[in-house]
């Protein structure tokens, strides 16, 4: 007698169940608002960046604004050095990704008072905490800015750090009560 080799239709269909058993179990430990969330934090670093050329390559000052309440970043040539946005200069505007929101964490990275931005480098204008950069790519100082969602998840805030300086920005995670660099 011929044997056929190859599997039966419940030998394939036991091994699916299998999978699909060991997928349902798996999934909820991936963490899907980490990833979105690390996406807000890299939006804003980008944005960062972005002023500070602007700065650069215009060769005027150029302001950051965290505008907290529309949940975006404006950056704005400060063209007369006034340190305001003014209705005639040059503006350009980026909205954090779908869910995210600038944010008051209940405890700051720096130590400083709870607020969407902290740091020497903030400074307070009508428009919202501002950063301003300079046309030698310098800018007004050290920053922290805060990234959440609107249902107030503490594993969601990320902090978004900027050295003045340099220009370097790092990405904060807060987890299990602590805040922590990230490692990328």
């Amino acid at each position: 007698m011929n044997r056929r080799r190859g599997y039966t239709i419940i030998e394939v269909v036991m091994v699916l169940v299998l999978i699909a058993i060991m997928s349902a179990l798996a999934l909820p430990k991936i963490s899907f608002l980490r990833y979105t969330q690390d996406a807000s934090g890299r939006s804003v670093q980008r944005s960062l960046i972005a002023a500070q050329q602007v700065s650069i390559s215009k060769n005027t000052n150029v302001l950051f604004v965290v505008d907290y309440a529309a949940s975006r970043m404006r950056i704005v040539q400060d063209t007369n050095a006034n340190g305001a946005a003014d209705a005639a200069e040059t503006w350009s505007s980026q909205r954090l990704p779908e869910g995210s929101k600038f944010s008051i964490p209940g405890t700051t990275v720096d130590g400083a008072t709870a607020y969407y931005a902290t740091g020497p480098g903030i400074s307070t204008t009508a428009s919202g905490p501002t950063i301003t950069f300079y046309p030698n790519g310098s800018a007004s100082g050290d920053a922290f800015l805060y990234v959440g969602v609107a249902s107030g998840r503490t594993d969601a805030l990320r902090a978004i750090e900027f050295a003045g300086s340099t220009g370097r920005t790092r990405l904060w995670r807060y987890l299990s009560g602590a805040w922590r660099r990230d490692s990328l």
